[in-house]
């Protein structure tokens, strides 16, 4: 719902926001689509089986292609499949390890 009370408003995200891993994202989008697993994997040019193993998150790497064409069948991005709602990357660690060089 807009606000018109606030200058620069904009509808509330698209995107489900309880979503903790990227396999979650991404059948919650293929569901919000209407795609089963099999349209999904058409679209992407991959098995049905490959589908269901990235929203099991049982597949440690997706093709650049495939993820290509997930993203567009999805109408989303990398960083919304791979953090979540927030977009970012968690802040790394600051902790030097490798000694080398001096402050």
């Amino acid at each position: 719902m807009l606000s018109l009370a606030v200058k620069y408003a904009v509808p509330a995200a698209v995107y489900p926001d309880c979503m903790d891993t990227m396999g979650d994202r991404i059948r919650a989008l293929r569901r919000a689509r209407g795609l089963t697993q099999a349209e999904l994997a058409k679209l992407c040019g991959v098995t049905k089986s490959a589908v269901s193993q990235w929203e099991a998150g049982s597949t440690a790497n997706i093709k650049l292609q495939a993820l290509l064409a997930l993203l567009a069948a999805l109408h989303t991005d990398v960083p919304y499949l791979l953090y979540g709602p927030d977009r970012a990357a968690p802040a790394p660690d600051r902790k030097r390890t490798s000694g080398k060089g001096s402050a």
